[in-house]
C-alpha cells in the first residue's frame, strides 16, 4: 500500500530541525520549514534574533501559513516535513490541530516529531553566527522553556533527544520510524 506522510519536527530553536528535515528530504519529502512561512514577513523587520517579534506580524505570517496549508490539502499526494517551535499555549495548539485536521484531509499518515536538546548544547547551537543572517532565534528563551514545548497526545508521537545525533542520524532514527508505522 501507499502511503503519504506528513512529518511534523518540533523542537526549540537550534534543535537542528531544519537541518535534519534537509536530509530527509533526500527521501522523497518536501521541506515546509517554519522560515519559509515566517520569512516574507521577517524580511520585512529589523529583526536582530533576541527582540521580540510584534503581534501583526504574527497574523500575516497566519495568513502565509493557511495558504501553505490549504495548497497542500489540495495539491496531488506528496510526503511533507515541516518543522517550527510549537509550545503549549493556545495559539500554538490551534495551529497543531489545523495540521491535523489538513493531513486528515489529505489522507496522509501524520507523524509528530518533538526533538529534545540538553541544555548545554542546545546553548551551543542557537547561538551560532549564521543562525542571525537567517532570521533566526539566537539566544535562549527563558519564557519559552517555561512553557516548554507543546504536549502531543498522538499514536504516531515520536520523541527523539538530538543532544549527540548528527542531522544524518537523527533522520535515519525518524524515517525508521516512520517505516515502522507503515507497515
Amino acid at each position: 500500500m501507499n502511503y503519504t506522510v506528513t512529518l511534523y519536527l518540533i523542537g526549540f530553536a537550534g534543535t537542528g530541525k531544519y537541518t535534519i528535515a534537509k536530509e530527509i528530504a533526500k527521501h522523497g519529502y518536501k521541506i515546509v520549514d517554519n522560515h519559509l512561512i515566517n520569512d516574507p514577513i521577517f524580511s520585512l523587520l529589523n529583526l536582530d534574533g533576541a527582540t521580540s517579534i510584534p503581534g501583526n506580524a504574527w497574523n500575516a505570517i497566519a495568513e502565509i501559513r493557511n495558504a501553505v496549508l490549504n495548497f497542500i490539502s489540495q495539491y496531488p499526494p506528496s510526503n511533507y516535513v515541516f518543522t517550527n517551535v510549537l509550545l503549549e499555549d493556545e495559539g500554538d495548539r490551534a495551529f497543531y490541530d489545523s495540521m491535523l485536521t489538513k493531513t486528515d484531509s489529505r489522507g496522509a499518515i501524520f507523524i509528530p516529531v518533538k526533538l529534545h536538546i540538553s541544555s548545554d548544547e542546545h546553548e551551543k547551537r542557537v547561538r551560532s553566527p549564521e543562525r542571525k543572517e537567517k532570521f533566526k532565534v539566537t539566544s535562549r528563551s527563558a519564557d519559552e522553556i517555561e512553557i516548554g514545548l507543546i504536549h502531543i497526545d498522538h499514536p504516531h508521537l515520536f520523541e527523539l533527544d538530538v543532544t549527540h545525533l548528527s542531522a544524518e542520524q537523527a533522520a535515519t532514527e525518524i524515517l525508521n520510524f516512520i517505516e515502522s508505522i507503515k507497515k
